[in-house]
């Protein structure tokens, strides 16, 4: 059962994954090389990748934002003990600190107490997105997309994983504290999104705007 007086293992990476959203990593680090292993085990049952990244300054504000992720698969490890694996994220989570454990820890990986957040089920795609999602779907049907098949995206993290948010794009998203600029920053994205595609298809037949 979740306790949220238990520090929770953490891995900081440029990326920020969305529930439902699966991730494949290569392990190299020993630390994390550990991780795994307790995974594995049975020791750990999850683990927080928290977007922590150089590429923005923002990432590093508290709180810090992530997704909860849990094992699907990893392969044997090899010589030097590196592996890949799969992971799916099942929840979203915000941490205040990252505590980076020194290398005579036990355990010797990156953790931190984690606050889950549950309202990400009820973020509805607003109305005035669907224009530019009708949009992009149009497009990318035409390119040859199986996910259109799958029917329309109703939720904003779905819809951000099927459009290809980037991580700085999910952030700015998951960081506003309302919903009014939470729905205003993921349309305003969307629309940019749909007006790349505008000039990609104006470029094909032979149209170069400004």
């Amino acid at each position: 059962m979740y306790d949220p007086l238990t520090p929770v293992p953490l891995f900081p990476l440029g990326l920020l994954p969305l529930p439902g959203e699966r991730l494949a990593l290569h392990i190299f680090e020993p630390r994390y090389q550990r991780l795994f292993e307790s995974l594995e085990m049975n020791e750990i049952e999850e683990f927080g990748i928290a977007y922590h990244s150089p590429s923005n300054p923002h990432s590093f504000d508290s709180p810090i934002f992530g997704g909860l992720v849990r094992l699907v698969f990893a392969t044997e490890p090899g010589r030097t003990g590196a592996r890949d694996a799969v992971v799916q994220c099942i929840n979203l989570f915000t941490t205040n600190e990252i505590h980076v454990a020194d290398t005579e820890d036990n355990p010797p990986y990156p953790s931190g107490f984690m606050d889950r957040l549950k309202t990400w089920k009820n973020w509805r795609v607003p109305d005035n997105a669907t224009p530019h999602i009708e949009e992009l779907a149009q497009y990318w049907r035409a390119q040859g997309s199986t996910a259109e098949a799958q029917g329309p995206v109703e939720s904003l993290t779905e819809a951000m994983v099927r459009y290809d948010f980037n991580p700085i794009e999910r952030h700015e998203v998951l960081r506003c504290k309302s919903e009014e600029k939470r729905n205003a920053r993921f349309t305003e994205t969307l629309q940019f999104k749909a007006l790349i595609v505008q000039q990609m298809q104006l470029k094909s037949k032979g149209h170069f705007p400004n």
